[in-house]
């Protein structure tokens, strides 16, 4: 004969999980949805699980069908938001016994509710299910023998559960009563939490509060009390509300060799997750090439490494889909060398040029629906072909989830009509998101300590418990007013006012704090100090004494008092901490270094400003991390604006007038803005992209203005160098070169801001690039320097120096200092009294961290004297070897 199925339920949700190990046949324990589903099992209407989003959509429709009413504005201002509201204050007034009926008496808003009934719903709510189980029972169907043991009274019950309950054999559950010893200061506790006992609590080995300064310090200190008694941890129970936390904890665990306790965390940070909302906003231009570059860096994705790497380095040099960089990189990818088939360009084709939606307009719900469709059919099929492989069972759960959020979405988007707008299309992605996918840092083992969420997960008795963390969330407020619940009731509508909810879960909570039967360790984190008490340790903590402030456990550790906290100390050991590496301004090379043989404007001014970063970029040839990012805004506009002028001036010939150039300029901004420069073309930079609009115009009309009064006509913007210099090969490009009739030359140097420090550069005699480029051109000149100058692109100033040829006009601005062959010379000089270092005679100097009496002479062309305290060398600004160096501390 078989046994009655006993079933232990509360008013709490949740599922009261057994421990690892433990028989519970025929015993179900849990909350109503755990009663809920044996109650459908048994009479045979179980259904695949409602996803909420369905729900809300379906009943989106029924609000558009009946009209007006209270909640006709919001519902048109934001329809997902409200209906989502609506959804669930119907809901709660179906559990508490409203039938959807209109009678008189009722608030305004349920009335409204009511011109909105759903007599056939497809996607089921709570109420509508345990309808279907009275149904089934009043038809004459049986339930098996079974035993319902009931925490909380029927009469706490919703009244659509009263209905149900009063047809099944319940009982009302025996009272969990305290474990721990007694005269303990654990078993005081319990006492008082129960509402059985006043007495004061002095802290004893049952029972310890501590607190920390740190996350990381709870953590290790928690782990290595574990560790002292390693056979003790699967009757221990730790505590835990903040699942990052335990994640840590469990990582900790792992750390120390110890068997963990399976933590997990629902996020949507799972890679595979990203791919749906960075395809969705790749729907809308300008294309947000961050978002670009996200989707090409993912770990896992569709772009196969080696052409989403490559794709994603052009974005770095010019971000935008679509750039004279993007489109290079994309011809070469696809070449018929390494993309026989076509495959590939089919694919990037696939993802990346998807039709696009104006911002603030609203995409067409086919492209979005298309759009979902390509994200589930890839995450389920990479999903099919990892199935097999039980080293990658966990990327298997989160691309089939992917596969189903991109699925439900694309359902959910198609039933809103023709066109969805991109709030809206992130309110449905919210929504069918949910809270992600599970991630765990390791598995939960047999011999492990068993993790809860709530005090109230706890049934069964338990030696120790570790209470990681004394806040908790803040309890939801109820959904209506005192009036309207009063009202409702006169109605026959009994809603809960929170207090019955909150009984039941204090009830809970109570009782899993009493199976507690040998030791409590509290422990506050700094987290806490946001949140408010949890109610249960508020009650122990206004009894303690004689002081309720906890020990703070560095302090204790500082003191080496840790036997304070018995039996939950540890050994504490000392270690020596090894000192940061130091500024090091001398370095010894292997071996004699090999000069090189060529050169360039920048190498010549590294060599003789920081021989080590020399070394370290021109002959250990390192380079930075290969991981892509988009360029700063400073260097951004630099970029653009060069790339401008270059689409404008760059074929050379006769200069136009500046209206016919600012003309010409404003429309190539216009025009590559979105392709070259696509951070800019964003809408939340709108008044930075008009300010840069107007300066390059005025930037363009200055160079105009400069070139014609001087009789000049541009040469080529971009110019390639070609010459030598120190018996070595010269190479670089001059931002402008013009040439007047009679053969005279002028170089131009772009730069976008920094006025006073360009032009202190050219009064100091300091401006080592224009002179190499001005080197450069007299090669091919006879000897003859051309005439020089800075463009300073955010001001519309020209600066050059005094005696040049391009100070015919009131747009430049003459700036008194040598000549500019006087500065080749000095550096050339300078050099060859600084490089004693190369052949190996003397140490490599980091000359920046070196005392300024040991550097040679010359070295001010390209070093700053009395820097501000926190200012930096140009050298080293933008260097990556900072760290090696010194010149940035690693602690």
């Amino acid at each position: 004969m078989l046994s009655a199925t006993q079933l232990f339920i509360r008013l709490v949700p949740g599922l009261l999980r057994p421990r690892v190990g433990a028989q519970r046949l025929n015993k179900l324990y849990g909350g109503p949805e755990t009663l809920l589903a044996w109650l459908e099992t048994q009479l045979g209407l179980r259904r695949a699980p409602v996803n909420r989003s369905a729900r809300v959509t379906q009943y989106v429709a029924a609000l558009d069908q009946c009209g007006g009413g209270l909640f006709e504005e919001s519902l048109s201002s934001d329809r997902w938001a409200t209906a989502t509201r609506l959804l669930e204050l119907r809901d709660e007034l179906r559990l508490a016994g409203w039938n959807e009926e209109h009678s008189t008496g009722l608030p305004q808003l349920v009335a409204d509710l009511a011109a909105a009934r759903v007599d056939a719903w497809s996607n089921l709510g709570e109420a509508e299910r345990l309808a279907r189980i009275e149904h089934a029972l009043d038809a004459g169907q049986k339930l098996p023998l079974h035993q319902c043991c009931l925490a909380d009274p029927v009469e706490d019950w919703p009244a659509a559960w009263q209905a149900v309950l009063k047809r099944l054999s319940c009982e009302s559950a025996a009272a969990t009563l305290p474990q721990a010893e007694q005269k303990t200061a654990l078993r005081i506790a319990q006492e008082i939490v129960r509402g059985s006992g006043h007495a004061d609590i002095t802290p004893d080995e049952s029972l310890r509060f501590v607190s920390t300064r740190s996350e990381t310090a709870a953590c290790e200190w928690v782990v290595r009390v574990l560790a002292k008694e390693p056979e003790r941890l699967p009757e221990t129970f730790i505590y835990c509300e903040d699942d990052a936390l335990a994640l840590r904890l469990d990582a900790c665990l792992m750390r120390y060799g110890l068997p963990t306790m399976g933590a997990t965390s629902t996020t949507p940070a799972h890679p595979v997750m990203q791919l749906l909302p960075l395809q969705l906003a790749l729907l809308w231009e300008p294309v947000d090439p961050q978002v670009l570059l996200d989707l090409l860096t993912l770990p896992i994705g569709p772009i196969p490494r080696r052409a989403a790497y490559r794709l994603a380095e052009s974005l770095a040099q010019q971000p935008g889909l679509g750039s004279d960089a993007w489109e290079r990189t994309l011809a070469e990818v696809t070449s018929a060398q390494r993309d026989p088939d076509g495959k590939l360009r089919e694919r990037l084709d696939a993802w990346l040029l998807a039709p696009r939606t104006a911002r603030g307009q609203s995409a067409p719900t086919a492209e979005v629906r298309m759009c979902c469709s390509l994200v589930a059919q890839w995450a389920s099929g990479l999903a099919a072909k990892l199935r097999e492989d039980e080293q990658q069972v966990e990327l298997v759960a989160g691309l089939d989830a992917a596969a189903g959020h991109a699925a439900l979405l694309g359902e959910l988007v198609e039933a809103q009509g023709v066109e969805v707008s991109e709030p809206q299309l992130g309110r449905l992605f919210e929504e069918t998101l949910g809270g992600g996918v599970p991630a765990a840092v390791a598995e939960e083992t047999a011999m492990g300590p068993v993790r809860v969420r709530s005090l109230a997960e706890i049934d069964a008795a338990c030696q120790r418990l570790v209470w990681l963390g004394l806040g908790t969330a803040d309890a939801p407020s109820p959904h209506w007013s005192q009036a309207d619940r009063a009202a409702l009731t006169e109605c026959g509508v009994a809603l809960d006012d929170g207090s019955r909810r909150v009984t039941a879960t204090r009830l809970a909570e109570v009782n899993g704090l009493c199976c507690v039967k040998e030791n409590l360790l509290a422990v506050l984190v700094p987290a806490d100090t946001t949140r408010r008490w949890h109610p249960v340790w508020l009650a122990i903590r206004n009894a303690l004494r004689p002081d309720p402030e906890p020990q703070r456990l560095e302090d204790l550790v500082a003191l080496g008092s840790l036997q304070a906290l018995q039996p939950f100390d540890v050994e504490l050991t000392q270690h020596a901490v090894e000192a940061a590496p130091s500024e090091r301004p001398l370095w010894q090379a292997g071996g004699a270094l090999e000069d090189r043989t060529r050169t360039s404007a920048t190498e010549m001014q590294t060599r003789l400003a920081c021989p080590l970063k020399w070394t370290l970029r021109y002959q250990g040839n390192l380079k930075h991390s290969a991981i892509a990012d988009l360029p700063s805004n400073f260097l951004l506009k630099g970029s653009f604006c060069h790339s401008v002028l270059e689409r404008v001036f760059g074929d050379g010939g006769e200069l136009p007038s500046e209206t016919i150039a600012v003309r010409r300029v404003r429309a190539a901004f216009d025009e590559r803005l979105p392709l070259d420069a696509a951070p800019l073309a964003q809408p939340r930079m709108a008044s930075q992209r008009r300010r840069l609009q107007e300066e390059l115009s005025s930037a363009a009309r200055t160079l105009v203005a400069a070139l014609t009064a001087g009789g000049y006509r541009i040469v080529g913007i971009e110019a390639e160098v070609e010459a030598t210099a120190t018996g070595k090969d010269l190479s670089g490009w001059i931002d402008c070169l013009a040439e007047r009739q009679d053969g005279e030359e002028a170089v131009v140097d772009f730069k976008y801001a920094g006025r006073e420090k360009y032009r202190s550069l050219l009064a100091d005699g300091r401006a080592v690039q224009l002179a190499t480029y001005a080197h450069a051109r007299s090669q091919q000149a006879g000897g003859r320097y051309p005439a020089v100058a800075y463009l300073i692109l955010a001001d519309g100033q020209l600066f050059t120096p005094s005696g040049s040829a391009l100070t015919n006009h009131t747009s430049c601005t003459e700036v008194p200092g040598p000549a500019i062959q006087a500065v080749w010379d000095q550096l050339v000089a300078a050099m060859n009294q600084a490089e004693d270092w190369l052949s190996g005679a003397n140490s490599i100097p980091a000359r920046p961290l070196q005392s300024q009496e040991d550097w040679p002479d010359g070295t001010d062309l390209v070093l700053a004297r009395n820097l501000k305290v926190g200012d930096l060398q140009e050298v080293c600004r933008y260097c990556d070897y900072q760290a090696l160096c010194g010149v940035r501390r690693l602690t």
